[in-house]
Formats: C-alpha cells, structure tokens, sequence
C-alpha cells in the first residue's frame, strides 16, 4: 500500500465508493501517470469527463489564463466573458430550439434543477422515470435514480410524486423469452400507458425523464422509435420530455447529443461531465419561453459558471469542433467493438453493444466483469464496470485517443478476460 493509499483510507469514510485505489501523480492525453511512475492507458476518461484526454494543451492555456484574470465571481453577481461565451456557444450545437442556459455544478444539481423547472413550468408535480437510469445521488436526483436500489438505502421516503416505468432493455426484460428491443420498447410503452391508467393521471405528470442511453445502468441505448413515442405522449398529455444526457453529451455518442443521433428532441436536456472538460460544470437547458416561466429567484447557484470552468468547457468544445472529434466517436466505437471480437464465443459474455464511444460488454455475473477489470488493470489498462449488477464492462475512451493506444488497450481487455478465473455461475 502506497503512502497517498494509506493516507486516504485514515481519512475518508467508506461511504466514497472505489472503483480503484491507484495514486494518481498526472495525467497525459489518455495515460495517467502513478506516484510510483507507472503508466496506466485510461478508458473511462474520468467517467466520461475528460473527453478530449487529461491536460490537452489548449485547455491547459484555457484555464490558466483565466485564472490568472478571474478565478471567481458568482454569476448571479456580475457577468463575464467566459460564462457568456461558453452559453453561446453551446446554444449553437443543441437541438433547434433549446437556446436558453443555466449553469450549475454537476449532474445532479442539473438534474435538480431540471425537477425545479419543469415542476414549476406546468404546475404538476408527477414525474416519470425510467427503470435503470442514473440521475445524481442528490435527494431529488437519487429519487430519480433507479439503476441500484442501493443509492437510496436507508433514506427513508425521498421526493413524492415519481413513477417508475420500464425501460427497453431486452436482457433484462420481464418479458420471457429472447425478443429485439422492439418488441422489448412494445411491452415497456404497454406498461407506461398502464401506469397512466392505473397510478398517475395523465394531467398530474409534470415531466418524463429518461437517459436516452442508459449509462450506469449498463450503456443501453433506447430505440429510436421507443424516444419517438415518448415524444408524442408528453406532448399528448402536456408533459415536458427531459433527456439526461449528463454522460452522453458533447460527441461521444457520434452526434453532439445523443437525441440528435436519434431523431428526437426534448424539451429539456441536462448536461454535465464532459461539458467541463474536467473541471465542475453542469447545465440545464431548455427554450426560452419555457425558461421565462421560472420565477427569478426560486433557483440559483453561487459556483454554477465559474468563470474558470466555463472557460474550460469553452476550449474543451472547441478542441471537439476542430479536431473533428465528435464524428470520430463512430470509429472508435467500431474500432472498439471489432477489438472484442475474440470474446464472442466466451461462454460467460451475454451481449457487446455500442453507440458511438460507449461501448459495453454485458456477462452474465459481475465475478467476470470484476475479476476481468482487475486483471486488465495488473496489465496497465483502466476500464470500470457499471449495470443493475456490475455485470457491464464499459469503455470510455478520450475521443482524441491513439488508434494504436486504444487497440493495444482493449486487446490487453481481451486477454485478461481469457485469462481470468472465475467460478462457474451457479
């Protein structure tokens, strides 16, 4: 155990979870660099933040040149440059229509927000939610958050008034036998227009939330046409759709978002990871006419848009545009997918699925994904795992990373698989 191990264990609770406990001296395109010198090629870019690579040389500059003109000044305060740019910019890659920012801290408070907002836009206060999704750990957010019933133990009653509804994934689907996600999008809008029959008024729902790819909950892309349908039912009954695109925003599913990629736009979007570049940024956004019905006041933030954030949001945005990095996603993805290849005939992998560059291998016990990351990691190679169970490897890596770095990295996956020993299921 290393000394900064040793340190960290005496002063942090248990409740901080751990995918890991490797010490971090810096980080270098997609390569973290130990204490003890040794070089680790990163494949979950931080969870999805560090989307163009650790310490890229025009977000560096970014950052420090505006911390050395303003490190702080709370946007409901004053205004500057960063924060007014970074806003503008990013109302020219969403959904047409969504023009209008607020700026918060993370995902979660973006997701807390979003609550705020589209409760206080209707007047209802009904909120559906979808079964796997990951929203924050936040009171409102982890009310949300449905991936792991472990996120709300011992709580106790949380917000009211949220509806879980099932979301199209046929592996786990409560439908018996093998079916495609359509037939599996079919059963879960059954059971939605059930749920508003026999549990919640259509007039009393307020908002639909949903990942439209699930991201803790397994990297699970929705259907098309199942984000289609949900369109046409919220605007049926006068309900706002929100798209969590906390982990799938800015490039990585091929498109600037992912409901772009699919054809269908929301009312809402909550952002967060990536559009910090890797430090803490979030964002809801929405159109203007449904923002100016959020009373002044009734939301705010003192850190939401720092300046030095929003200005390394801003680069990290313009890194992706003029590399051309967000297209690139779609072949990392594929570059990805025929990396795993070699598993397809392992008896214990279930499915490998991919949107752009979200990438899962699904087995079927998380003794595999677990044993299999662990064994990747003794080899120099970081990947995590995710899933109702774990059972999910995920890939996440930087969209500037080394055609080379990531072939050699998931081949490093590949054989660590192979080589793991793993009971047998029961």
């Amino acid at each position: 155990m290393s000394d900064l191990e040793a340190r960290a264990r005496k002063i942090f609770p248990n409740v901080l979870g751990h995918y890991t406990w490797l010490t971090i001296d810096r980080g270098e395109g997609s390569w973290l660099i130990t204490t003890d010198g040794k070089r680790v090629l990163d494949l979950t870019c931080g969870i999805a933040v560090t989307v163009v690579g650790h310490a890229h040389p025009r977000v560096v500059k970014a950052v420090t040149d505006q911390a050395s003109r303003l490190m702080h000044i709370s946007a409901g305060v004053a205004k500057y440059e960063s924060n007014v740019a970074l806003a503008e910019t990013l109302a020219t890659l969403t959904p047409t229509g969504l023009d209008a920012i607020v700026f918060g801290n993370s995902g979660a408070e973006a997701v807390e927000a979003a609550i705020k907002l589209t409760r206080q836009a209707t007047g209802r206060e009904a909120i559906i939610v979808f079964r796997g999704g990951f929203h924050g750990r936040t009171t409102g957010a982890a009310t949300l958050t449905t991936s792991k019933s472990a996120y709300r133990r011992g709580y106790g009653a949380l917000l009211p008034e949220v509806y879980v509804a099932p979301f199209p994934y046929p592996l786990a689907c409560a439908v018996p036998g093998a079916h495609d996600a359509e037939a599996c999008a079919a059963h879960c809008l059954a059971e939605l227009d059930a749920m508003l029959e026999h549990e919640v008024p259509p007039e009393h729902v307020a908002a639909i939330f949903i990942e439209p790819v699930l991201g803790e909950g397994g990297y699970v892309a929705a259907p098309a046409s199942f984000l289609r349908a949900l369109r046409v039912l919220a605007t049926r009954i006068g309900a706002l759709l929100v798209f969590d695109e906390i982990q799938t925003g800015l490039g990585r599913t091929g498109a600037w978002f992912a409901g772009q990629k699919l054809g269908v736009t929301p009312d809402v979007m909550t952002l967060a990871k990536a559009l910090g570049g890797g430090l803490p940024l979030g964002a809801v956004v929405a159109p203007r006419e449904l923002m100016a019905k959020w009373r002044t006041g009734t939301h705010g933030s003192t850190f939401g848009g720092n300046p030095v954030s929003c200005a390394c949001g801003l680069a990290t945005i313009q890194v992706l545009r003029d590399e051309g990095l967000v297209a690139r996603s779609e072949m990392l993805g594929q570059l990805m997918v025929e990396e795993l290849t070699p598993l397809r005939s392992h008896p214990r992998l279930r499915e490998v699925r991919w949107i752009g560059a979200m990438v899962a291998a699904e087995f079927d016990d998380k003794a595999v994904s677990k044993t299999a990351t662990a064994a990747a990691l003794e080899r120099g190679v970081l990947v995590i795992t995710c899933g109702f169970h774990d059972q999910v490897v995920r890939f996440i890596p930087a969209l500037n990373i080394g055609e080379e770095d990531l072939r050699k990295g998931m081949r490093v996956f590949v054989e660590a698989v192979k080589t793991a020993q793993v009971p047998a299921p029961a």
